[in-house]
């Protein structure tokens, strides 16, 4: 951008640079570098919750493992043989 004369967005690109780095060294600082406030409460949650996002991630894990599986629905989908 520098080279091809645009300026005013190396000055922004820096500017937003610059208010990101804040803000993750302001995480970063939370975690790391201050003391925690108390061991937080444990919460059991409800079953429903646990139910589907166990079903989520096994549904996510079998896509990841299986794709060729989802493509052959959606090319009989797009085929018309559905």
């Amino acid at each position: 951008a520098y080279d091809a004369g645009l300026i005013w967005l190396v000055v922004i690109g820096v500017l937003n640079s610059a208010v990101s780095a804040y803000y993750y060294l302001g995480v970063v600082v939370s975690m790391y570098m201050r003391e925690p406030a108390g061991e937080p409460p444990v919460r059991r949650r409800p079953l429903g919750v646990t139910t589907v996002v166990m079903g989520t991630a096994a549904g996510l894990l079998a896509l990841g493992v299986f794709p060729g599986m989802l493509l052959r629905v959606v090319r009989a989908a797009l085929d018309g043989a559905w």
